[in-house]
């Protein structure tokens, strides 16, 4: 089972827009069985898939906190068949408090994810912030795609993850976890995404993917209604160009 984590420190990059997208890809294209954990408290990989989650529970906090509660209390089904949901919501934002002084508190989700044996992937969509809950989905996860829209401040949140990720390695002696893909988003031609570009394919010769995904109107509206791509306009340049990431993230493994 691969395991992996759409992550950029700073918000509006597209990565809940790749989690659920590609999740959807690897569930329909690829005939995969795929489990998307929604670690965001703005819970937008669950309502891009058409759940409510305010006021939801038990959700992926109650998991991480409450060893009581079954994974499959949790587990939820989406339209998409081969593609589960762990919802998520505002109560993650308890979560630092309620493990603050638990010594497994890194290593929560972990934990609680260990064994799973009926999924060929594992997607984790992280919040987009250096937190605890980034640790906890690092230490989940084996691989990183990074998301990077094509501004200065996504940048610069695609280079502390760099920093992250060797920390995690070193300090929490998780050789394994690397960064598979980097993926150019919300691209228009200008010369600083051009100027961008350059950038992350001087620091990511092999991982950067060959497809820069554009502005798509398709891919806002099909998040509007609570779609993926492939339900709401899979003929549409958006679609086309997220199938062309999810074969890559496939040959990534």
């Amino acid at each position: 089972m691969r395991s992996i984590a759409f992550i950029n420190e700073k918000g509006g990059t597209g990565k809940t827009t790749l989690a659920v997208n590609l999740g959807a890809y690897l569930a329909i294209m690829a005939q995969k069985r795929v489990l998307l954990c929604d670690l965001d408290t703005q819970g937008h990989s669950s309502k891009a898939l058409g759940l409510e989650v305010r006021g939801l529970t038990p959700t992926i906090f109650e998991l991480m906190t409450d060893s009581r509660v079954p994974l499959s209390a949790v587990l939820r089904p989406t339209a998409i068949p081969g593609l589960d949901l762990l919802p998520g919501n505002k109560a993650l934002a308890r979560f630092p408090e309620e493990v603050a002084g638990a010594p497994d508190r890194a290593r929560r989700l972990a934990t609680r994810l260990r064994g799973l044996q009926d999924y060929d992937f594992l997607l984790f969509d992280a919040p987009p912030s250096m937190s605890l809950i980034t640790i906890n989905i690092m230490l989940a996860a084996r691989e990183i795609v990074i998301p990077v829209a094509m501004n200065y401040f996504s940048l610069d949140g695609c280079a502390e993850i760099l920093e992250t990720v060797e920390m995690v390695r070193r300090d929490y002696d998780h050789p394994r976890l690397h960064v598979s893909l980097v993926v150019p988003m919300l691209y228009r031609k200008t010369q600083l995404a051009d100027e961008i570009l350059a950038k992350l394919r001087e620091r990511f010769p092999k991982e950067l993917s060959k497809t820069v995904v554009t502005f798509s109107v398709a891919i806002d509206e099909a998040q509007s209604h609570g779609l993926t791509i492939w339900e709401y306009a899979a003929e549409s340049r958006g679609g086309q160009m997220l199938a062309e990431v999810g074969q890559e993230l496939l040959e990534a493994g």
